[in-house]
């Protein structure tokens, strides 16, 4: 290299140091030490800068999330380029990373029969990954109640360092933790060179692990998921509670891949402290895994999930009706494909065009639209104005002191996640208007996140009224 050139570099890099302190200053802490902090100067000329990542797949996330910022902090750190900024991958490009041509298919030639024939639902499962285009990252909608879930899922599959290659995925049913799981399996397929990566569920292994037990194959069941396998995504883990054998196996092939670096991802219902005869070893493995919960979706989240999935069933319906729908449905997202499916459906059968009341009917399946919801927000408000030692009147009124707001917004959220009425009927209740009470759950949805004590009130109301 030339003097000059090295001159250029040297120079390029103060400016890329300074770059990054100001990203540092800009950007959350998370997103700076996940998509910048790795990122390096591959090549320096004059007016021209090459930036290296870790994979492919890293480099489009920033070049999709972080070009502006990136540009910006060049700028205000002195380094002038006409030419735009270019990135490269440190890892060498194959054909096959291509998304248009990538035809993986899992190596299981070398493998005994009895394995084969007992692993054929996880083969099936493997190369049917690459040809699902619904569960990808594109195409799950993030809010605030799964944005550390995905982040953290999107930096494992890209190859940040996250000080852990274990992600425990949790929420209940139905919230997107199975569509990100799916996501990781897709995108380690596509960026990294033909890997093996095993995808099932806690039953499928222990039905496997039983197989090779009775028919004395269980050096070659350990030999395939130790020594054959990359990347490792056990589904609903909680399955194993009261297994002592199948936990005792699992704890050391979770030893053997994460002593070689290899990824593992986990999902359950329940954090690992909170599954039943679950034994200590595998808790304490479990529980070194990054733990990614997933909350139910809140209001704008759930309307930008009808969006997209109308878009994807071609269903031309009205924001009107869909924001209905967003109202009604507030904690499980596969109730909300579904209503959506079962709109098309009937759209398409009877030639009738989505409105309103077609929305009311397919939600009747889910709410009893003649069931006692009024009792039930009346006996929310009943049991709030108790606590408070409050009357009625008080809590519906425009006073805003401290006891009424608090009083007021924990009626609202409980009535919101108890009931299945519209943000207008529980408004009413309350005394406040749709958008009062869309505020008030908002709020109170950000400060349960970091307040202890405030959560164990709104446990402690929530069991009240499931006695009832």
């Amino acid at each position: 290299m030339s003097n000059l050139s090295q001159d250029i570099l040297v120079e390029s890099e103060k400016l890329w140091d300074l770059t990054k302190n100001i990203l540092a200053e800009r950007l959350t802490p998370s997103n700076y030490k996940t998509w910048i902090e790795p990122l390096k100067i591959h090549q320096a000329e004059s007016g021209h800068l090459v930036i290296s990542g870790p994979n492919p797949f890293f480099l489009n996330w920033v070049k999709s999330h972080f070009s502006s910022d990136l540009s910006s902090a060049l700028t205000a750190s002195g380094f002038m380029s006409s030419a735009p900024l270019e990135f490269v991958s440190n890892l060498e490009p194959l054909e096959s990373h291509s998304s248009n041509n990538f035809d993986y298919s899992p190596e299981f030639s070398d493998l005994p029969t009895n394995i084969l024939s007992s692993n054929s639902n996880v083969s099936r499962t493997l190369c049917s990954l690459r040809l699902d285009g619904r569960f990808t990252f594109d195409n799950f909608v993030v809010g605030d109640s799964n944005l550390y879930a995905y982040s953290a899922a999107r930096a494992l599959a890209a190859g940040a360092a996250l000080g852990a290659d274990a992600l425990f995925i949790t929420s209940d049913h139905g919230l997107g933790k199975s569509h990100l799981s799916l996501a990781l399996s897709q995108a380690f397929l596509q960026i990294r060179p033909r890997p093996q990566v095993y995808y099932l569920t806690a039953e499928d292994f222990t039905n496997e692990m039983t197989y090779a037990l009775r028919h004395g194959s269980m050096e070659d069941f350990k030999t395939k998921y130790r020594q054959s396998c990359d990347v490792f995504v056990l589904e609903e883990v909680q399955f194993l509670a009261g297994k002592e054998k199948i936990q005792s196996e699992l704890c050391f092939t979770l030893d053997y891949l994460l002593d070689r670096g290899k990824k593992v991802i986990f999902t359950s219902p329940q954090e690992p402290k909170g599954i039943p005869r679950l034994g200590r070893s595998l808790r304490s493995r479990l529980s070194t895994a990054l733990i990614s919960p997933i909350g139910p979706p809140e209001y704008e989240t759930r309307l930008n999930i009808l969006l997209k999935k109308a878009k994807n069933l071609n269903l031309k319906v009205s924001r009107t009706v869909l924001e209905y729908m967003a109202e009604r449905v507030t904690s499980d997202v596969r109730q909300l494909e579904s209503c959506l499916i079962s709109l098309r459906a009937k759209s398409q059968l009877l030639g009738w065009q989505v409105d309103m009341d077609m929305a009311r009917e397919a939600l009747a399946y889910l709410f009893d639209e003649n069931s006692d919801g009024v009792l039930t927000l009346t006996s929310i408000r009943t049991l709030i104005c108790r606590h408070f030692h409050l009357e009625a009147v008080e809590l519906i009124s425009r006073d805003r002191s401290a006891k009424l707001t608090e009083a007021r917004t924990l009626g609202i959220y409980l009535a919101r996640q108890l009931t299945g009425r519209t943000l207008e009927e529980i408004g009413r209740t309350f005394g406040r208007s749709h958008s009062s009470a869309l505020y008030a759950i908002n709020k109170l949805e950000q400060t349960l996140k970091k307040d202890l004590k405030l959560q164990g009130k709104v446990d402690f109301f929530r069991q009240k009224l499931l006695e009832v």
